[in-house]
């Protein structure tokens, strides 16, 4: 498995909005509870792709394919 840069970049994003809703928008314990979701959801993704990762060894590829 390749692994995926741009992925990473996007969770990332979307961790960051979810910082900013929290400073600027959640007011209500169900807001809280809907971002914490969102970023467990994230959490859990970039988790996946890092077991992934560690299973494919040491050699694993880090960089585009047409490189």
């Amino acid at each position: 498995m390749q692994f995926d840069v741009s992925l990473i970049q996007r969770v990332g994003k979307d961790i960051e909005e979810s910082g900013k809703r929290l400073q600027e928008y959640v007011n209500a314990p169900d807001e809280l509870q809907s971002e914490v979701q969102k970023i467990q959801a994230n959490l859990n993704s970039l988790l996946s792709l890092a077991k992934q990762t560690d299973s494919a060894g040491a050699n694993a590829r880090t960089y585009p394919a047409n490189s």
